[in-house]
């Protein structure tokens, strides 16, 4: 029989309960198919998939929810949700413009036509695409590195260098069109999956730090005095600290008194579902009631309140004339690439965390086609005016909650975008900058993430690690090492748990055929004359050594114990996968083993593991090899005359 030849044994017993007794397990079949077959297959397919209406939806998914769209049942409630984004968008645009180091019209370009672009091409219904804080530091972190006196300009609507302002503001179109061909050559490709190198621990550390230096970014205009742009924590607090003797009292009070209005609304609408929509006038409130303050009490001049300043009116020019040429590229793509990875990661888990359960047949989310949304509109970003845009947490909820149901909120809201941009632009002129800093300061607390590092400290050593490097390197190295030395970090331990698996001794449970851990159930026994190990982990070259270490080592304590082995039964039921170096390893083993009179057999293989020894040569020694289970190994090694091998 080939599986008695080939070494694979299952143990049954009949229904009577009698003695166990070893039958022949076929070898698994895996189906041949050619490269040729494999293309073909998928030509066929291409080809079906290739109509014009699938292309045309494929293109823009917006064609897939008109089709479907219940205008008497969505249309009112994506109108209201549009203009809530919009109200609540405007106030904070204006805010991360300036907080990203560029003219205030810029956020507003940004919630234009980057919105318009997404509700066309994004699959999410609820997603606010736009301006958001941490993009916002990403971008001016990055800038500030690679423009010559870019921290000058502490005001980029009144900068004190329009020559430098203007160079920053081209790289600042350059970086948003870097960030769309990453998103979209990422879509193309069907690369989502390369934001999982950023796990949990990584974003909540990243989101932790990133408020805080945002935070800290924003104090200066609450306390009145102008300090050099920086965005590391230890400089923030020495610039501060150095000129607290500048303080001025009536900034600070007003400042004050807007983050605890902001705060309030937020509480009063978290805590009462009959106010839950006042949640989204909290910036657009403040803004309002700071400009009325402001003007009805001459506060500039009397209190010398620092305002906003002109404010571009107008839609914006095609910038696409800015792209070339790229100066300084290496830096800006970098930016690029850190902002990229950040900004997808949050898009796509904002929009997973809003989804609804009827999203799956009428909007289903597809994080491919959000890469395609997101470089889309980013890439309408860089040819008008605009930053790098991503998912907002803030407006998407409020989206959600005002009851959008499709990207005809996104129209929406870009729509009255438009408006303030060739109707209101004078009225934001007169907008405190404590207001815009509270506005800013309110928006990001909530993404204070301390929670999560406490419990990460009980749960998992490792996983709290991880977090302290990029929360510590992100506050006082820099947002990009934080989130290089996080990632690195990361990556070591996952190599350390392969190169280092857990080796578990197995014993039997008394009366039973089940084997477990040893340390886990210590009430487990086992056999005289024979080891049983667990390999936790694949079988590859970098763990082989490891492995054969574990194996030396328990002989010996055998050995010591006056009960040398006759028999090593290596389960085998965790590994994922066997290499060529793990297969010639593994046979080495069995010939040092055989000459020591020592048998090795592995224990309940998968398919690959298999297949990896059958192509090795493993199998072909007619010696019995792999069994299904350590009781089937334990009977063929008690009654060796069971099966003819």
């Amino acid at each position: 029989m080939y599986a008695e030849s080939h070494g694979l044994l299952r143990a049954s017993s009949d229904d009577s309960g009698g003695d166990l007794s070893v039958d022949p397990l076929t070898l698994p079949i895996f189906p041949e198919t050619s490269v040729w077959d494999s293309a073909a297959s998928r030509f066929t397919r291409w080809q079906q998939n290739c109509s014009v209406n699938s292309v045309l939806e494929a293109a823009l998914p917006c064609v897939r929810w008109l089709k479907t769209y219940k205008w008497r049942a969505y249309f009112l409630s994506d109108v209201l949700a549009g203009l809530a984004v919009g109200v609540m968008a405007v106030p904070q645009c204006v805010s991360f413009a300036l907080m990203a180091g560029l003219p205030s019209a810029y956020g507003l370009y940004s919630a234009f036509l980057p919105v318009l672009a997404y509700a066309l091409t994004g699959s999410s219904p609820h997603l606010a695409v736009g301006p958001v804080a941490l993009v916002s530091l990403l971008l001016s972190e990055g800038l500030t590195k690679v423009i010559p006196g870019a921290e000058v300009n502490a005001n980029p609507n009144r900068p004190a260098d329009p020559a430098v302002q203007k160079q920053y503001n081209h790289a600042a179109i350059q970086v948003s069109l870097l960030v769309s061909i990453i998103y979209l050559v990422l879509g193309f490709l069907r690369l989502g999956f390369v934001t999982h190198f950023l796990s949990r621990p990584i974003i909540s550390a990243f989101l932790t730090a990133g408020t805080i230096i945002i935070s800290f970014s924003q104090v200066k205009y609450l306390l009145g005095y102008n300090v050099p742009r920086a965005n590391q924590l230890h400089k923030m607090l020495y610039s501060l600290v150095s000129g607290l003797h500048q303080l001025r009292w009536p900034e600070l009070l007003m400042g004050l008194s807007w983050i605890a209005l902001l705060l309030s609304i937020r509480r009063v609408a978290a805590h009462h579902r009959r106010f839950q929509w006042i949640g989204a006038l909290g910036p657009i409130s403040v803004a309002s009631l700071s400009i009325i303050t402001v003007y009805l009490g001459n506060l500039q001049e009397q209190a010398g309140i620092a305002v906003v300043g002109s404010i571009t009116a107008g839609l914006p020019e095609m910038t696409a004339s800015w792209w070339l040429p790229m100066d300084n590229f290496p830096q800006l793509a970098a930016t690029a690439v850190v902002i990229s990875f950040v900004s997808l990661l949050e898009s796509i888990s904002i929009a997973r965390a809003l989804a609804e359960p009827q999203q799956d047949v009428l909007h289903p989310l597809d994080a491919n086609q959000e890469l395609l949304g997101l470089g889309w509109a980013n890439l309408a970003g860089a040819a008008f005016n605009s930053y790098p845009t991503t998912g907002s947490f803030a407006r998407s909820a409020v989206a959600k909650y005002t009851g959008a149901k499709s990207g005809l909120a996104g129209v929406v809201t870009a729509g009255l975008v438009s408006v303030t941009l060739l109707c209101l632009t004078q009225v934001f002129n007169a907008m405190p900058m404590n207001a815009l800093a509270a506005i800013v300061i309110a928006g990001v607390l909530p993404l204070l993430d301390f929670g999560r590092g406490i419990s990460l400290f009980w749960a998992s050593k490792p996983d709290w690690l991880v977090w302290m490097v990029v929360f510590l390197g992100c506050l006082f190295v820099g947002i990009d090492w934080g989130l290089a030395f996080g990632v690195g970090l990361s990556i070591l331990i996952q190599l350390g748990h392969i190169t280092f698996p857990e080796i578990q001794v197995l014993g039997r449970i008394p009366a039973t055929a089940i084997f477990r851990n040893v340390e886990q159930y210590p009430h487990a026994g086992a056999t005289k004359g024979v080891l049983i190990l667990r390999v936790v982990g694949p079988l590859c070259f970098a763990n082989v050594e490891h492995i054969r270490d574990c194996l030396a080592e328990h002989e010996a304590v055998s050995v010591s114990k006056g009960e040398p082995l006759q028999s090593i039964l290596l389960d085998v039921n965790g590994a994922s996968h066997m290499d060529t170096t793990a297969a010639e390893a593994v046979k080495d083993w069995r010939e040092g083993y055989e000459r020591t009179g020592v048998h090795l057999a592995l224990i309940d293989p998968n398919p690959q593991i298999t297949m990896m020894l059958q192509k090795t040569g493993m199998l072909d020694s007619g010696d019995q090899l792999l069994f299904p289970s350590a009781e089937a190994a334990l009977l063929h090694i008690q009654q060796p005359g069971a099966v003819d091998c």
